[in-house]
């Protein structure tokens, strides 16, 4: 982008702002719901993708917390998108990159990608995604700076960032809370909201200061989706806690078409594959993480999974017995310097140490030394990256049950508790065409029986009818008036959709 934004943009702001507040009047005066309807891709109903948090890393090596490069991030994409992973298919079409991408911001204020990490920028990134027919999102925080890799925050930035993503071509903006001493959600989320509005590309916004101004009551008149909770991690005693806290939300707030209560990524089925976020390693059962999935699902909160989708291997060229190598283009900050920072052995590799990153020749071989972090990092000479897209099986039971993700897309209100707080044992949702969607969810360490009447969500005690098991993919008989009780498993759910007969 080129210099500062000038009156002319101020105005068509002012212009977007006004229409928005005239459509949003003019929808209460028709008697529906509020909703922020931009034009925004895929902003309707809940958010289906994948998130870089804990899933990518630099060549063949293991995730990072919170990496990302262009050749991870096209990589993703190509695997996201995979008729083996199947993810596209079932809906997964949001691809976001999390707080891993910015590198710093020019003499003009405009931010600009990590120049190591993208150097080619970031709109050919874009591109390569959209090229797979994915919704491109990324991360923005706030206040000055970003919540984990402390880059730049947005705070004063507004305008010029907004337009950064327009030109770029993103879809989707999440934007943090960290470091904003001094300033208030209510009035600071607006900003972005008309800035993004302002560039004339519509960009869904999703705000994530954690609940803790009840953004339910506000946040539809400016973004699509709102974190309704604290961070979410892969073990269980945050999924029970992120589950309790979204039961407690008033009823009225329970989400709408273009507004969705969010409960934080799933980290579905991640153990030792995945990086660590918040320090915590994920070790949910196969129930729990079936819970997780449920409870999201019926909540109608974004399923945004964070998980690695693809193996990758180093594919070595042949071993010569000797060692020459040279740098051909230095991609990191740190210097790189033979004998101190890069060289190679005679079996036909060659390593990097003290942040050194780079393209080089090796043994006559173009090759790419770009691994981050602390170490000695080692490379075959002339070997390739060849990357697999791969979920595990586990993963694959509960990340591809379409009819769980049919119970999350809807436009209906989020499912809650039918029982009274704190006993959050039965969640219904009203499912367009009449169906109800229920989870009977046990957040106890003991198996409990749990049942219900189906006078709990409005309809009569003369009722019929038929029952599948959503989990099963049975159907499992007809009732009339209530559901008899059942075992449900310590930390499991039982998801079931009732189609009146």
């Amino acid at each position: 982008p080129r210099g500062s934004s000038g009156a002319s943009t101020l105005d068509k702001m002012s212009r977007i702002a006004s229409c928005a507040t005239l459509v949003a009047v003019a929808a209460c005066l028709l008697g529906c719901a509020a909703a922020y309807d931009n034009g925004a891709p895929h902003a309707r109903l809940p958010p289906v993708g994948w998130s870089s948090w804990v899933a990518l890393g630099p060549g063949a090596q293991h995730p990072i917390f919170d990496y990302c490069d262009e050749q991870s991030v096209m990589a993703a994409a190509d695997a996201l998108a995979s008729d083996e992973l199947g993810l596209m298919k079932a809906g997964y079409v949001h691809f976001h990159l999390d707080d891993c991408w910015a590198g710093g911001r020019n003499s003009t204020g405009y931010v600009y990608a990590e120049k190591d990490h993208f150097p080619n920028g970031m709109k050919p990134v874009v591109d390569y995604v959209h090229s797979k027919g994915l919704v491109f999102g990324l991360y923005t925080c706030a206040g000055t700076h970003t919540c984990v890799g402390g880059r730049p925050g947005s705070k004063d930035h507004w305008t010029q960032d907004a337009e950064v993503y327009a030109e770029w071509g993103v879809d989707w903006v999440k934007c943090d809370w960290c470091n904003t001493q001094g300033m208030t959600p209510e009035t600071t989320y607006p900003k972005l909201s008309q800035a993004m509005n302002a560039t004339g590309r519509p960009m869904s916004l999703a705000m994530c200061e954690w609940g803790v101004d009840d953004p339910w009551k506000w946040g539809d008149a400016i973004a699509q989706s709102w974190r309704a909770t604290g961070d979410h991690t892969g073990i269980w005693s945050s999924t029970k806690s992120i589950i309790n806290d979204v039961a407690q939300i008033p009823a009225e707030y329970t989400g709408r078409p273009y507004g969705w209560n969010d409960m934080d990524m799933l980290e579905t089925g991640n153990y030792k594959q995945a990086a660590h976020a918040n320090n915590k390693e994920s070790n949910m059962t196969a129930t729990e993480y079936k819970t997780e999935f449920s409870m999201w699902a019926i909540a109608a909160s974004p399923l945004i999974v964070t998980t690695p989708i693809m193996q990758c291997e180093d594919t070595p060229a042949p071993v010569s017995g000797h060692c020459s190598v040279a740098l051909k283009s230095q991609l990191s900050h740190a210097a790189c310097t033979e004998g101190v920072s890069f060289g190679c052995y005679a079996n036909g590799s060659m390593w990097t140490s003290n942040g050194c990153r780079g393209e080089f020749t090796c043994n006559g071989f173009d090759t790419m030394g770009n691994a981050d972090g602390d170490g000695v990092h080692v490379f075959s000479c002339g070997g390739k990256v060849t990357c697999t897209p791969t979920i595990t099986d586990l993963q694959r039971e509960i990340l591809l049950n379409t009819e769980i993700i049919a119970i999350n897309q809807d436009v209906t209100p989020q499912g809650m508790p039918v029982t009274k707080y704190p006993d959050i044992s039965v969640w219904a949702r009203h499912l367009t065409g009449g169906d109800v969607a229920v989870a009977l969810y046990n957040q106890d360490d003991t198996t409990q029986s749990i049942g219900f009447e189906f006078t709990q969500f409005g309809w009569s005690a003369s009722d019929a009818a038929s029952v599948r098991d959503l989990w099963k993919h049975a159907d499992i008989g007809t009732a009339t008036g209530k559901f008899a009780p059942v075992d449900v498993p310590a930390h499991g759910t039982v998801m079931l959709r009732l189609s009146k007969q």
